[in-house]
Formats: structure tokens, C-alpha cells, sequence
């Protein structure tokens, strides 16, 4: 049987009195981080009954019915979902009031808590800053959190809290929610609290509970950062992390980080090394762009200068 997404299709036709109930089966919870790729999907598929209404073939079906569209849940309604459904009713009663829209759950699937809050609890100290590649073309003048889509943001809202970080970069906030991080945005501020305040509470989080260590890789010479996994790129955000390691290495430092949760290191005088490295890297990031492509990162070559205490880009491995 078709469900929510499956598009052009009717999952559910029946009568009952005079009216005709075209049913969406909606399968999917509502959940804070996938709400609005939610909402999306729902539109979409509301969009395609609207059309069947519009067309006439709603009449031509059921002739002197009352068309309406009766969206079936699985799992609760958020508070998001219900005043985005209410929306959509809205909209259809000032545009011709060309059907009904309702919504229910199926009787076998209660008990239900509709209207529930599902935004997670704003708790600053549960804030941590999140480093993005800007895949944008010109990075100083648009941005692109998504490789390969210039210009699209990927799954983050429009109101996200972006900072410029070497270029062509960004530096955001995510919440850690308990189950996964979600991306902090305008409207989650605290009362009172600026985003300068917010990224100095996000940089003493991260300092307070990731603890950054080197181990070495397959290739003697190369090194990489741990960080349990979620915050290894963020390193590039500490110049004191590579202040150290380039005093170990008696030497400035090379950087790839092709994916998040993988950053590269070596001697940034040795090219052998460095050959090593990147091609270490490509590799990396193109079994991840296969695979798992929220992983990735950058393609870029970093340099951790001793003398100006800065990283910056300098190559491509791409």
C-alpha cells in the first residue's frame, strides 16, 4: 500500500455519507531534527490531492461528494505538525474551499500525545561550535553547506547562526539533544544572550568536555585526532592543539580533514610525507562520498604555521 512518499498516487479512497475521503497514510514520526523534510513530504503529498480535487477528477470519481482529505498518522502529532496541518486548512478554506482537510491516527496504533512540544530544552550548556566547509563558489559572498549544491544549505533551517572562519568556512552551534546534535538557530537564543556570548559558552563546552589526543595512522610519519567521534574537525578551531603538535613535529604542519571525524597530520616539510597524506585523504573522502556523504568535510590542505601561530588553506587534494 502507498504511503506519504509515494507522489501522484491516491493511498486511500471511501465514502462515508456524502463525503469523499481521499486517506495519506503518514508512516513517519514527527521528530525535531527531520520535522521540516516532514512537513515537506506532506506538502507535497497534500499537494498532489489538491490537484486531484482542482483537476475535477475528485467529482468525476464521486460525483456530488464532498471531497476530503484526511491525513492517517502512525505516530503523534508535534505542535509543529498540527499548526502546519492548520495552515494548509486555512489556505484551502480562502482559496475556493475546494475539499476538507482533517487529520486522525489509526485506531490501532493510540494511545497518541498530540500537540507535543518536540523542540529539544535550549541548555547552554549543552552547546557546542560546529565547523562547516562553504562549498559556495564565491565563499565570501554566498554560502553552501552542501558538496556538490552550490547554494543549498543542505537540511539546515534559513535563520542558522553562521560565523566566517578562515574564508571558506563557517562556524555554527549545535544543541546536544540526547539522541543526536541539532543545529542552533536565531530563534533557540536564549533571552538576553548574544551570539558572541553564545560562541564563547559553545568554545568553553567543547573545551570543558572533548579531550583532543594524537595517535598514529597505518603510515609512520602521519598522524591523526581523536575526539570520540563527533568533534575532530573542531580542532582546526584550537591553534593551541597545533602549537603543540608542531612543537612535537619541530616543524609547521600539514592538515586534511576529509571527512568530520578524520583529520590527518604530518611534517609539512617532508613532501614525501604529504604526497602520502592527501592521497590518504582523497581516498577517504571519496569512499565517503559514496557512502556516508553527511560525513564529509573538506578536500582542502591545511598549513599550521608556527611563525604566524595561524591555519590556512593552501591546496586542494582534488
Amino acid at each position: 500500500m502507498s504511503n506519504i512518499r509515494d507522489r501522484g498516487v491516491l493511498d486511500l479512497t471511501m465514502v462515508e455519507e456524502d463525503r469523499f475521503i481521499l486517506v495519506i497514510f503518514d508512516d513517519i514520526e514527527w521528530e525535531y531534527r527531520t520535522r521540516v523534510q516532514h512537513a515537506q513530504m506532506l506538502q507535497d503529498k497534500l499537494n498532489d490531492y489538491l490537484g486531484y480535487i482542482a483537476s475535477g477528477q475528485a467529482e468525476e470519481a464521486k460525483p456530488g461528494l464532498r471531497p476530503v482529505i484526511r491525513v492517517m498518522a502512525q505516530y503523534s502529532y508535534s505542535k509543529y505538525c498540527i499548526d502546519f496541518l492548520e495552515r494548509i486548512r486555512d489556505f484551502i478554506k480562502q482559496h475556493d474551499d475546494i475539499c476538507e482537510l482533517e487529520w486522525t491516527h489509526s485506531e490501532e496504533d493510540g494511545p497518541f500525545a498530540d500537540g507535543f512540544m518536540d523542540e529539544p530544552e535550549m541548555d547552554p550548556g549543552k552547546i557546542y561550535p560546529r565547523l562547516k566547509k562553504n562549498w559556495a563558489e564565491k565563499p565570501l559572498e554566498t554560502v553552501s553547506l552542501l558538496s556538490g549544491a552550490p547554494g543549498n544549505h543542505s537540511d539546515y533551517p534559513d535563520n542558522l547562526i553562521m560565523i566566517r572562519f578562515m574564508e571558506s568556512y563557517i562556524g555554527m552551534f549545535v544543541l546536544d539533544a540526547g539522541e543526536g546534535y541539532v543545529a542552533v538557530t536565531y530563534d533557540m537564543l536564549p533571552e538576553g544572550m548574544t551570539v558572541e556570548e553564545l560562541e564563547s559558552r559553545a568554545f568553553d563546552n567543547l573545551i570543558r568536555d572533548i579531550r583532543y589526543q594524537s595517535a598514529e595512522s597505518k603510515v609512520k610519519g602521519i598522524n591523526g585526532i581523536l575526539a570520540g567521534g563527533n568533534f575532530e574537525a573542531e580542532s582546526l578551531l584550537f591553534p593551541d592543539i597545533w602549537a603543540s603538535i608542531a612543537g612535537d613535529l619541530d616543524d609547521d604542519v600539514a592538515i586534511c580533514v576529509p571527512t568530520k571525524d578524520i583529520v590527518y597530520f604530518t611534517k609539512a616539510s617532508d613532501k614525501k610525507l604529504r604526497k602520502k597524506m592527501t592521497e590518504m585523504a582523497e581516498e577517504m573522502f571519496r569512499t565517503n562520498q559514496k557512502e556516508t556523504p553527511f560525513l564529509l568535510f573538506s578536500k582542502d590542505v591545511l598549513l599550521y604555521q608556527r611563525e604566524t601561530k595561524q591555519i590556512r588553506v593552501v591546496d586542494t587534494f582534488l
